[in-house]
């Protein structure tokens, strides 16, 4: 029978960021491939690591995670909670953001192949620290892993958003509207252009709080904007994303079928 990722990385159903880091970190020792001449065994068994270290620092994916394993006579329940949107333009949009860390990334880059390189893997578990701090709402904390990541990773549009948030639920507006306008400028230059509703929308709603006056004169003289449908290249890039997606679980099942 296929191990669990939470016997893989030898954790309680119910650890925390914390335990999952140092886990993490003890079981790679164990396994990571440059340590066996990059034996086809050893390199396999740390990419399940990474994948299962992923997956439960992840909230959205480890709450579906959970609903796959539990049984008629489930051990625990988690309380329902809303997925949370995509911050860029799509959840393929951020995945690929949080695992390309860096500004020139290979294509051949993936979260097996980003945790091998010791940097690059603080600066993920920083960020997913992060993550779990603003969720926690401990959002000095969360302020503090973010600050760290984006001076790492200036360019990676995923990590400017959350600082911003961060700022934004401490009252520090100002700072926020600096880091959401960094985000725009960084999608505005990406092939494709990432548009960022939402972040424009977290971005006026931080500048109506820091002027509260101007904010609303603002809104009051703008015209409403056009709905001109959905464009084409997002229907192309729609269509692209949801291929991924079914790639990705015909690989998981042709995995699950090799064990």
């Amino acid at each position: 029978m296929a191990k669990t990722y939470y016997q893989i990385l030898n954790v309680d159903a119910r650890a925390g960021f914390a335990e999952l880091k140092r886990a993490y970190y003890r079981q790679a020792k164990r396994c990571h491939p440059d340590l066996f001449g990059n034996s086809p065994e050893k390199t396999r068994e740390f990419q399940l690591l990474a994948l299962a270290f992923d997956v439960l620092t992840d909230a959205g994916k480890r709450r579906e995670y959970d609903r796959s394993l539990l049984s008629d006579n489930e051990l625990f329940r988690r309380d329902p909670e809303k997925s949370p949107e995509p911050m860029m333009d799509s959840e393929a949009d951020d995945i690929l953001e949080e695992l390309i860390v860096g500004n020139h990334a290979p294509p051949e880059t993936s979260l097996a192949t980003l945790l091998a390189d010791l940097e690059k893997t603080e600066i993920f578990m920083t960020y997913r620290e992060g993550r779990d701090h603003l969720r926690s709402a401990r959002y000095d904390k969360a302020e503090a892993c973010f600050t760290e990541v984006v001076l790492a990773a200036p360019q990676n549009i995923v990590f400017r958003i959350c600082l911003a948030r961060a700022l934004t639920a401490q009252g520090k507006y100002g700072a926020a509207v600096k880091h959401y306008r960094a985000a725009l400028s960084t999608g505005r230059r990406r092939k494709p252009r990432q548009q960022l509703w939402r972040v424009r929308r977290e971005l006026e709603e931080a500048q109506i709080r820091r002027l509260p006056l101007f904010g609303r004169f603002r809104q009051w003289f703008r015209p409403k904007p056009a709905d001109f449908g959905e464009d084409e290249a997002d229907r192309m890039i729609g269509e692209l994303n949801r291929s991924l997606t079914r790639a990705a679980r015909h690989q998981k099942l042709e995995h699950r079928d090799d064990e």
